[in-house]
């Protein structure tokens, strides 16, 4: 039986050009694609009140949390710094607890980007406002300017689940000035770029598992990327 997939929506904070609708909803396509291919079945889950989250995990087999704006800081008790970017407060509480109450029940969920960042924020861990600034020592270039399905910098993977899915060193995209800065208890860096800089992270049975590029882009391409959607709902 297929399993259905929630996907986080981002918001367009501006009208769109068809129906000059102000914050409209959407999920990226790649990313339906993704899930459609790897066996799943996709649903958009634009943010909601915390007081539907129950009754919306009830329906749920996994959630993918996707890209999209920067981390609000004040959410691990910091205050922003001139580098932050766009933030969308609403987004952010939602996924928050989205993810809590998520791990609680023991769904796995996958982050993709920003989704790593905000669920080692919600897990209780921090990530960098700006790496340009914050990170000591020098990085590679993180947000590319080469089209976003291919690839440019190399990632190595220790022993994890995410090996099991991508090998050893795969060569990802890369789209980002934030990145995890400490993990969050329970969770284990499994991957890192050859600056050090974190680009994935697990726990113990990989039913939290995040990446920093985005695989949704480059799994036409890639067979590795696609596997990594299919690891992740054959865990369910």
């Amino acid at each position: 039986m297929s399993k259905l997939i929630g996907i986080t929506a981002d918001v367009f904070l501006e009208a769109t050009s068809v129906i000059n609708q102000k914050q409209a909803d959407f999920v990226p396509r790649p990313a339906v694609n993704a899930v459609l291919n790897a066996g799943g079945v996709p649903v958009s889950l634009p943010y909601l009140p915390e007081s539907k989250i129950d009754f919306l995990l009830d329906k749920l087999d996994g959630i993918i949390f996707t890209g999209g704006p920067d981390v609000d800081p004040t959410f691990m008790g910091e205050e922003p710094i001139p580098e932050l970017g766009t933030t969308n407060r609403n987004r952010d509480l939602f996924e928050i607890s989205l993810i809590k109450k998520a791990v609680e029940k023991k769904i796995p969920i996958l982050g993709i980007c920003r989704g790593a960042q905000v669920i080692n924020v919600a897990l209780g861990g921090t990530v960098y406002q700006d790496l340009g600034v914050q990170y000591e020592g020098n990085t590679l270039k993180h947000h590319q300017s080469a089209p976003g399905n291919q690839p440019t910098h190399h990632v190595k993977v220790i022993d994890s689940a995410l090996k099991d899915s991508v090998g050893a060193e795969p060569f990802v995209n890369s789209r980002h000035h934030q990145a995890i800065k400490k993990a969050a208890p329970g969770l284990k860096v499994v991957a890192t770029a050859l600056d050090g800089v974190i680009e994935a992270v697990e726990n113990e049975n990989a039913s939290v598992q995040a990446v920093q590029w985005h695989p949704e882009n480059m799994w036409e391409e890639d067979e590795q990327q696609l596997q990594l959607f299919k690891d992740y709902i054959n865990r369910i």
